[in-house]
C-alpha cells in the first residue's frame, strides 16, 4: 500500500452530506467516482465505521476522492474522525487500503476505519450508508 496516496475513499458523512467537513472535503478535492472495499458497514450513531477485511464476502461502498492539499486536509480531517496520536483511543484510524474502482481498477487511497468494538452494533448490510438516522 501507498503510504504517501493522494486518494481518499468515503463511505459516510463525508460523501455528499452537507456538513462542514465535507465542504472541506470538496474544496479541496476532485470527485473521481464510486467504489468499493471487502468489509463490513456498522452503524455507530447518526454516522457509520467501516472494518476492513480482506476476506469478507460482503463490501463497503463509497466515493474516491483525489485530494489538492492532503496535508492541510487531513489534519481537518483527523480532527473530525477523532484520530488520535494513542490509537487505542483513536475512534478512526487513517489508513491505506487498495480500493476497487468503478472500471475493476484498483487504487490505494486513504481510508478512516473504524477502531472501536463493534459488539452489538448493528451491521448495515449492504454496505451504503444513507443519511437516514
Amino acid at each position: 500500500m501507498d503510504p504517501h496516496a493522494t486518494y481518499l475513499f468515503t463511505y459516510g458523512t463525508l460523501q455528499g452530506f452537507d456538513n462542514p467537513f465535507a465542504g472541506r472535503l470538496r474544496e479541496n478535492a476532485v470527485y473521481e467516482g464510486r467504489g468499493y472495499f471487502s468489509g463490513l458497514l456498522y452503524l455507530i450513531s447518526w454516522y457509520p465505521g467501516a472494518v476492513f477485511d480482506k476476506n469478507a464476502s460482503s463490501k463497503v461502498h463509497g466515493e474516491i476522492y483525489r485530494l489538492t492539499a492532503p496535508e492541510a486536509l487531513f489534519v481537518e480531517l483527523d480532527d473530525y474522525e477523532d484520530v488520535f496520536e494513542d490509537e487505542k483511543n483513536s475512534l478512526y484510524l487513517r489508513k491505506t487500503i487498495s480500493i476497487t474502482t468503478e472500471n475493476e481498477a484498483s487504487l490505494d487511497c486513504w481510508v478512516y476505519l473504524y477502531n472501536q468494538s463493534v459488539a452489538g452494533l448493528p451491521l448495515i448490510e449492504d454496505g451504503r450508508f444513507k443519511h437516514s438516522v
